[in-house]
């Protein structure tokens, strides 16, 4: 049975991915809310109800941790781009995509957190 559309933020730097993400959650229904700052995402959640971010973790690791910590407490966080060994992913029991990943293993990853939250 499919799923019924969400609300992602999409954190990442890169460009590229960022279109590439977007179409992808796009096709599936999403309202997809694309941004490259932590502090805007959480700007966001204050004006959207946020099912489910997706972020860089790398972008992530680089942020405040007290905006981190605020993040996670809007959404659960699908981690993207983790590299192996890395530990910060693991602080919530969080969905964590190691790189590089596929648009199925994207998918999946999302509709599995979105399943497990709601």
């Amino acid at each position: 049975m499919p799923r019924s559309p969400a609300t992602i933020v999409v954190l990442e730097e890169n460009a590229a991915a960022q279109e590439l993400i977007d179409q992808t959650l796009r096709t599936s229904g999403d309202r997809v809310l694309i941004s490259n700052n932590p502090m805007e995402a959480l700007g966001l959640s204050r004006r959207v109800r946020i099912d489910l971010l997706v972020g860089d973790v790398g972008l992530l690791e680089r942020s405040d941790p007290d905006v981190v910590e605020k993040l996670r407490s809007v959404a659960r966080i699908v981690y993207t781009n983790v590299p192996g060994g890395s530990s910060f992913a693991q602080q919530d029991s969080a969905t964590a995509l190691s790189r590089p990943f596929s648009l199925e293993e994207l998918r999946e990853a999302i509709a599995a957190a979105l399943r497990d939250h709601g």
